[in-house]
Formats: C-alpha cells, sequence, structure tokens
C-alpha cells in the first residue's frame, strides 16, 4: 500500500508540474503568436503525434503486454536492448525520409510550403523522442516512478527554461520554438539513456551472457505491436482529425484552427488524471492480471475514476472563464465554449482505456483497434457534415460523438470475452452535469462576483465530501491499512 502511495504521489507530483509549465507556456505562446500561427504550432504538433506512431512500430503497446511474460533478469536485458536498437535504426531511417520530403509534407498538413524548413526540426525532435518515450515506458512497466518523474519532466523544464528565455528577449516565433524543442529533446534523450544504461549494468551483473538482440522477441513484439499501429493511428486520427479538416472545410481555416485547438488544449487538462491512472494502475493491473481478485480491483478503479474524473471535469469548466481571463490573450475568448468539447472527449477516451484491460489480458489487439478505426472513420464523417454547416462546434461535436461511440462498442465486447461487470450510471450523469455548466458559460455572461460563487461551491463541496468520508470512517480505513501495510 505504500509503495503505490509513492507512485501516486510520485506521478501526480510530476504530472502536476507538467500542467502548471504547460498554463505559463499558454499565455505566452498566445501572446507572440495570433491564431493562424498557432495554427501551424498545433498542426506540426499533430503530425510529430502522427509519425510517432510509425516510429514506435507499436512496441509500446506490445511492451505493455509482453514485458512480464517473463519476470527474468535475463529476459528484460534483452527486451530492452532489442526494442531500443530496432527503434533508433527505424527512427534514423523515418527521419531522412521527412527531411527528404518536407515541401511535399508542408504542402499536406499547412496547405504552404513557406514553412517547410522548420519539417527539419520535426523530423529530428521525432527521433529524439522516440527514444524518450520509449525510455519512459519502459521505466513506468518497471514500476520506477520516481526515475520516470525525474527523467520525463526533464524535457518540459528545458522547454520551459528556453522559451521564458526567449520571450523576455522577444524573440518568440514558430520557427524558433521548433528550433527549441529540437535542442532540449536532444539534451533529454541524453538523460534518458543515461537512466536506462544504470539499469542495463545492473541486469548485467546478474547475466552470464546477456543477448543483445533477439529477433524472435523482437518478431513476437512487432506481431502484437504492427496490429496496434492502425488501431493507434486511428485513435489519433480520432484525436486530432478535426484540426485538420478545419484547416480544409472551414470558412476561417487557419484561424479557425488557432481557436479551436487552443479551446481543446485547455480541455486536456483532464488528462492529468488519465496519465494518473494509466501510469499508476496498468502496469500493476497487467502484472496481477492471473489474480483472482483482478477484477473486482478493475472495477474499484473504474467507479473512483469515473467520479474523480467527473469531478476534475466539472473544475476545469466551471473555472474555464477565470483560466481565460488569467493566462489567455484575449484574441482566444472565442475558444471558452470550446473547452467542454475536450473535457468530455479525453473524460470518455479515459473510461476507454480503463475497459480496455479487459483486451490486454485476453491479448486482443484487434478488438481495440477495431473499435477505434470504427469511431475514427464515424469522426470523419461527422466532421465532412458538420464542420460546413457549425464550424469549430461541429468539430467539437463530432468528437464528443466518436469517443462515445468508441465507449459503447467496446464496452459490449469487453463484457462478452471477459466480464467485469463495470456499472455506466454515474458516468452518464456526469456527463450531464458537464454539459450543463457549459451550456451555461454560453448563456450566462462572465462577471466578477461569479468567481466567488464558484469558490464558496466547491469549498462547500470539498467539505462536505470532507465530513462524509471522516463519519463513514473511509479516511481512518485508508490510513489503518497504510500502517499496516
Amino acid at each position: 500500500m505504500k509503495e503505490y502511495l509513492q507512485k501516486i504521489i510520485h506521478y501526480t507530483a510530476g504530472n502536476l508540474f507538467q500542467k502548471i509549465l504547460l498554463l505559463i507556456i499558454l499565455p505566452i505562446f498566445t501572446h507572440f503568436l495570433i491564431p493562424e500561427e498557432y495554427a501551424v504550432y498545433a498542426n506540426l504538433m499533430i503530425f510529430i503525434s502522427f509519425a510517432s506512431l510509425i516510429y514506435f512500430l507499436g512496441i509500446q503497446q506490445a511492451l505493455f503486454s509482453y514485458f512480464y511474460h517473463k519476470k527474468t533478469a535475463e529476459y528484460h536485458y534483452t527486451l530492452i536492448s532489442s526494442t531500443v536498437i530496432t527503434i533508433i535504426c527505424v527512427g534514423s531511417l523515418l527521419s531522412l525520409i521527412i527531411i527528404i520530403l518536407r515541401d511535399q509534407i508542408s504542402q499536406l498538413i499547412l496547405r504552404t510550403t513557406v514553412d517547410s524548413d522548420i519539417l527539419i526540426w520535426v523530423g529530428v525532435i521525432l527521433f529524439f523522442d522516440v527514444i524518450f518515450g520509449l525510455v519512459l515506458s519502459i521505466l513506468n512497466m518497471l514500476e520506477k516512478s520516481k526515475q520516470y518523474v525525474i527523467v520525463g519532466n526533464s524535457k518540459h523544464v528545458l522547454f520551459f527554461i528556453v522559451i521564458i528565455i526567449m520571450a523576455i528577449l522577444s524573440k518568440i516565433t514558430v520557427r524558433n520554438v521548433f528550433l527549441l524543442m529540437t535542442i532540449t529533446s536532444g539534451i533529454a534523450v541524453i538523460f534518458a539513456l543515461m537512466a536506462i544504461s544504470s539499469l542495463m549494468k545492473k541486469y548485467r551483473r546478474e547475466i552470464e551472457k546477456p543477448a543483445l538482440y533477439s529477433f524472435h522477441l523482437m518478431k513476437r513484439l512487432l506481431s502484437f505491436g504492427l496490429i496496434m499501429i492502425p488501431g493507434t493511428l486511428a485513435m489519433m486520427i480520432l484525436k486530432v482529425s478535426d484540426r485538420y479538416m478545419l484547416t480544409y472545410l472551414s470558412a476561417g481555416a487557419l484561424h479557425d484552427v488557432g481557436i479551436y485547438a487552443l479551446g481543446y488544449r485547455i480541455g486536456m487538462i483532464i488528462t492529468f488524471l488519465n496519465s494518473i491512472v494509466s501510469l499508476v494502475y496498468f502496469p500493476y493491473a497487467m502484472k496481477n492480471s492471473d489474480n483472482e481478485a483482478s477484477k473486482r480491483s478493475y472495477r474499484k478503479v473504474f467507479k473512483y475514476y469515473v467520479f474523480a474524473g467527473g469531478m476534475l471535469g466539472v473544475l476545469v469548466l466551471l473555472f474555464t472563464p477565470e483560466l481565460f481571463k488569467i493566462f489567455i490573450d484575449p484574441a482566444y475568448s472565442s475558444a471558452i465554449p470550446i473547452v467542454v468539447f475536450g473535457v468530455v472527449s479525453n473524460y470518455f477516451y479515459g473510461i476507454f482505456n480503463i475497459v480496455n484491460l479487459s483486451f490486454y489480458v485476453k491479448k486482443r489487439a484487434k478488438n481495440i483497434a477495431f473499435a477505434v478505426g470504427a469511431g475514427a472513420f464515424m469522426n470523419i464523417i461527422l466532421n465532412l457534415l458538420l464542420i460546413p454547416r457549425f464550424g469549430i462546434y461541429g468539430a467539437g461535436i463530432a468528437s464528443v460523438i466518436a469517443f462515445g461511440f468508441i465507449l459503447f462498442m467496446n464496452f459490449i465486447i469487453a463484457e462478452r470475452i471477459y466480464p467485469v461487470g463495470y456499472s455506466f450510471w454515474l458516468a452518464i450523469i456526469m456527463s450531464v452535469i458537464l454539459a450543463i455548466i457549459s451550456l451555461l458559460h454560453m448563456l450566462v455572461e462572465y462577471h466578477v462576483y461569479q468567481t466567488f460563487i464558484k469558490l464558496g461551491i466547491t469549498v462547500l463541496l470539498c467539505l462536505s465530501f470532507l465530513v462524509f468520508n471522516i463519519r463513514s470512517g473511509l479516511i481512518a480505513k485508508f490510513f489503518q491499512r497504510l500502517r499496516s501495510s
């Protein structure tokens, strides 16, 4: 119990720190970059997300299922070294292709070749980031939460420092942002490789003849991972196709993309909790999936996430006007109604991930890939229908419907192949509350006194929740379990 409480503290502190840095950087971006320029940044970041899926070859998902296939130092040593070597070789080739085809790629994602030179930096960033991401995945699967947070935050801290310096010098441009990302990603990779190197040395001391590379093992990993690429690619399409389609279908083009991207990004604050659940619980869930009590554990985490994720979404939406007043340039104020789409979509996505534990236990990657592919197709069709008529609101509605669809679809299938017994009533109630709060923002003009009312309600609800837990003995039971563990 103490061990996992420490992991929760580590991951929570690390993710909270990242979100705070994001909130500080966003005002800088919105001050120096007009919506059209922010759209260029957003679209290139989306391209990086898409391309990284190919770079990873689905190995991250394969590690999740196969890392504890054998629990020996020899197996882990060969597994880690094989994946790192594979990723470095594939990443070098793919980055070279991006640099060579930078004009064509720029025309495709930005509808212009004016900024095609930035793709050179993008290719290098992708190479660094895929190695960095693989190291973080390994540290997470080994449940080394402290190292994960230190290594993971090194890149964000470095980037934050250089952005602040460039902002003071008034040198923030789209090109400079990606140049700085290249530098900080390169330095962060050095930290990551140092962490994994010390880990490999420990393994080597326990093994007589360590195997540096195993084609047989990589074949097994890729047989699972490559199936996940279409599914993960479909998930990325599901998450970001709205921004690309706004570029082509919306009357406001890049201006609308910039507004929508920022509003959706604010709504993604809720992914803070998604990350905590994935980082802390999922490795534990897979390590103990053969335990008889695993299904009861899944139900508990599902219930806790549905409640806590819903409450976090309520807080984000409740104080969205204040967030924009304090942090965001007035030129982006029309993004306030968009925040709800980011909140609800990512709330559904967090629940979807927990439901998918059933497929990981049964090693049914194709079920995840099929559901996400169907959702991505639905999202594209809905965007084609809704964006020309409703603009950025149409894109948001399409996103929420598509995420709701894949959640419902996989819930039905998962309960057939590995019944857990999830209850969705609380999730439905929380979703309705989120919609009502967002609707109130659209109907009621903001005034300062509303902030004090919302703060009072929030404090009252928190105190009521605390009193309830004290009287019911839940807090006492928690500390008793902590002391006895």
